[in-house]
């Protein structure tokens, strides 16, 4: 539980990420939504970002670094953007700095290490798993013992929390997931025939999401249903494979069954969410799948891959159904297509039963690990370790 005395007194945060707004995807629009729900919460929160854009966004205040970005990866690694992120931790004074991290992030490790230097209180969310790169995590601890910062740890799943523990064990790491308003995605189910089946796909076309995996996955599933069942499935998002993946519905003949939108509103996702039946997630290397906690609180049956972050919130058979290979992704949509009970009592269970990553809990696991990331501050300060310490220039 979250101290009354931190729930009373407002903090003054720094949401640190090498991704934001007006950049669009799942890690933009969750640091976004943490931002505004802890402003709600009556806190000072500011975003601190490399990505270009205006100072403020919907109220809450961006210090965009003017740092250049490298092509194509538009990230930055460059000593002037650590500078600048230090400039800004020692002018503003933030009682906790939270840097939210993928598998390359270095904004966001290097507001970690600054937090170290500074003596700032620091939470570092893992948002990604790690796979190969867990190499470059390891040799970089090996230069600068970054496991034993005196920060708070923590991923957003499971899958994640054990890549990571491989790394800092013995030291914990807390589980910080995103989070959904579910109210804000209920839907009204259109009804239609019962051989019509809408399948739906919101996804970053990157290589990590298996775009073209999910291309053949569907291909297979065409031929492995009667003829006279009409299935069509949306695919929302963008990205870098885009036009390959264009290409490829092209070649295996799939215009009439597969349809790509392109980048849509929450509004719009929901109206698709609708008219859908099922929601398909092919990605192996989900370290949540947001996308998919959303479509779940819509009551679609969820198909998607386990070992996954996904697991946080679909159990195999009550919330949808879980491959191990893309084989088994094949058979499981086609179940799911032709047994309309299974897919209309998981719809149903879905509906009427709200995940537990609500932002109402979300964010008091934010408060609490903020609280041990302040209390471990203190701890370090006792013990005579902080060199710097930003607190203390009040």
């Amino acid at each position: 539980m979250v101290p009354l005395a931190l729930e009373k007194m407002p903090l003054k945060i720094a949401l640190l990420c090498d991704w934001y707004l007006p950049k669009v995807g799942g890690m933009e629009l969750h640091l976004h939504d943490l931002a505004l729900r802890l402003a709600e919460k009556g806190h000072v929160v500011h975003v601190l970002t490399p990505v270009p854009g205006r100072a403020e966004t919907d109220g809450i205040r961006v210090h965009r670094l003017n740092v250049p970005l490298f092509q194509y990866i538009r990230l930055t690694w460059t000593l002037g953007a650590f500078r600048e992120i230090a400039s800004i931790i020692r002018k503003e004074r933030y009682d906790v700095l939270h840097c939210h991290t993928s598998y390359i992030a270095p904004a966001a490790y290097g507001g970690a290490y600054l937090s170290n230097k500074l003596g700032v209180p620091a939470v570092i969310t893992f948002h990604s798993i790690l796979g190969h790169f867990i190499r470059v995590l390891a040799a970089l601890n090996r230069l600068f013992h970054w496991s034993r910062w005196p920060v708070v740890f923590s991923a957003v799943s499971q899958v994640v929390a054990s890549d990571i523990k491989r790394l800092v064990s013995p030291r914990e790491v807390h589980i910080l997931p995103d989070a959904v308003d579910p109210s804000e995605w209920k839907v009204r189910p259109i009804q239609r025939g019962s051989r019509e089946i809408r399948i739906v796909s919101v996804m970053r076309m990157s290589p990590r999401k298996r775009g073209k995996a999910l291309m053949k996955i569907i291909d297979r599933v065409r031929t492995r249903i009667p003829r006279d069942i009409s299935l069509k499935v949306i695919i929302i998002g963008d990205g870098i494979q885009r036009k390959a993946l264009e290409r490829m519905i092209s070649r295996l003949r799939l215009e009439d069954t597969v349809k790509m939108v392109g980048y849509q509103t929450r509004t719009a996702i929901r109206d698709y969410f609708a008219h859908a039946d099922i929601f398909v997630l092919p990605a192996k290397l989900e370290s949540f799948g947001i996308a998919a906690l959303e479509a779940r609180c819509a009551g679609l049956p969820v198909v998607a891959m386990k070992n996954t972050g996904v697991e946080e919130f679909i159990c195999h058979g009550r919330e949808g159904l879980l491959a191990e290979t893309d084989h088994e992704m094949v058979a499981l949509l086609v179940r799911l297509i032709l047994d309309r009970e299974l897919r209309l009592s998981m719809a149903r269970h879905n509906r009427e039963t709200p995940p537990f990553t609500n932002w109402e809990e979300v964010i008091a696991k934010h408060m609490e690990l903020y609280q041990l990331a302040i209390d471990m501050r203190k701890g370090e300060e006792g013990r005579g370790r902080t060199t710097v310490s930003v607190a203390s220039e009040r």
